[in-house]
């Protein structure tokens, strides 16, 4: 759905798609007996290693089922009791950049973050730790509670040790790998959502924060496209070429919520068939397909003339994208434009590529903040960054 891709450099990252090592550490299995003969255990987590590491704990049925998650106080805090007998606690250690790898049950989409995953930022499912666990940490949980049966099976008191260092060290190694490896993979965007503070580091660039589920796309849009088309405007231009840039990556991301309001909103089978599938390159049909269906507004506090202004330049990107800059006897009777003739050249300013820039985040922002009414971000996240951070400035 949507326009073409916002023109500006995204080329290949060397950092892209690269496996991450294990952070390493131990898990210590210490079994004994209590007082009245019953085999009981304790499990720690020690680490040494000079890499970023961090952990989280699930509960999983002996049978190495992951069940739900376990939150980690501080010490001295007490443990949440498992939710079935017999449970084992899990320790899942992150990757050497204190990052967590995750996978989507629904969609099957890979990403990952630092402070705890409640959104697949794909297709918007939400979910406890557990559901998102990878089929790689869910093979290591398997083989963890395999561990735990034997230890407390066995005759012998004392300390069994589950070694992550080895796992660790094996990463990158075409050797065969010990038992419990696992190893995360870096993706191609990777940001820190501007309304909670969480890590995300997704496939592709656009998609919801896992943390909070709020979208990227404002984020993006006013932090790393505009910024790059204005650069281009000072630079000198070329003006068409920014004004068509600046008009597509609009384009492109109405066609993003479109398409994940269609998805998640229930509509009836025509507004769905009107919306799926449709290009947005038509200001005055988008503006009323949204207010119509949706009651999004994207013109909202814009200026009369600045909405016939922005309609003239959607209609001049057409003609920059696909007429090789001439104007034709269709531009001149959909836009109005009678100052120019079929086969002349049309031709922007820096003055006017500056405005429709503004006029397009403008745009989006009322976008953005009309489709998370309808598709409320998680307040939690927000909240405590708020309260952490009182000089942040959420997207809007």
């Amino acid at each position: 759905m949507g326009g073409d891709a916002p023109r500006y450099d995204r080329g290949m990252s060397k950092d892209e798609f690269h496996e991450i090592a294990h952070s390493g550490g131990q898990v210590v299995l210490r079994v004994g007996r209590d007082k009245d003969g019953r085999r009981v255990y304790q499990q720690t987590w020690q680490h040494q290693r000079p890499v970023a590491s961090g952990i989280f704990a699930i509960y999983a049925l002996a049978q190495g089922v992951p069940v739900c998650g376990l939150p980690l106080g501080g010490i001295g805090s007490p443990m949440p009791p498992p939710p079935f007998p017999g449970c084992y606690m899990v320790f899942i250690g992150s990757d050497s950049e204190g990052k967590y790898g995750h996978e989507c049950p629904a969609c099957k989409s890979y990403w990952r973050d630092q402070a705890g995953t409640n959104f697949c930022p794909n297709c918007g499912m939400q979910g406890e730790v557990q559901d998102f666990l990878t089929a790689a940490q869910r093979s290591y949980v398997a083989q963890y509670c395999e561990k735990m049966r034997d230890a407390l099976a066995a005759d012998a008191d004392g300390d069994y040790v589950i070694d992550m260092d080895a796992v660790a060290d094996a990463a990158g190694n075409a050797a065969q790998k010990p038992p419990f490896y696992y190893a995360e993979q870096s993706q191609q965007n990777k940001f820190e959502c501007t309304a909670c503070g969480g890590f995300n580091d997704i496939l592709g660039i656009y998609g919801y924060c896992s943390r909070c589920r709020t979208r990227n796309d404002l984020q993006e849009l006013s932090q790393k496209i505009v910024p790059a088309i204005r650069e281009r405007i000072n630079a000198g231009g070329p003006y068409e070429a920014c004004v068509r840039d600046a008009v597509a990556a609009f384009d492109s991301s109405v066609g993003r919520y479109v398409e994940q309001l269609v998805h998640q909103v229930p509509l009836t089978q025509g507004r769905r068939n009107r919306l799926e599938n449709r290009r947005f390159h038509n200001l005055a049909v988008v503006a009323g397909e949204l207010k119509e269906i949706f009651d999004i507004d994207i013109l909202d506090g814009l200026k009369p003339e600045d909405v016939e202004f922005a309609k003239l330049m959607f209609h001049r990107r057409h003609v920059y994208e696909h007429k090789g800059g001439e104007a034709d006897e269709k531009y001149i009777a959909d836009s109005g434009d009678i100052s120019v003739r079929p086969k002349q050249a049309l031709h922007e300013s820096q003055e006017s590529a500056h405005r429709i820039a503004g006029l397009v985040l403008k745009m989006a922002g009322n976008l953005h903040r009309a489709f998370h009414e309808i598709i409320p971000p998680f307040a939690g996240p927000i909240e405590q960054y708020r309260k952490w951070n009182p000089k942040s400035v959420p997207s809007s």
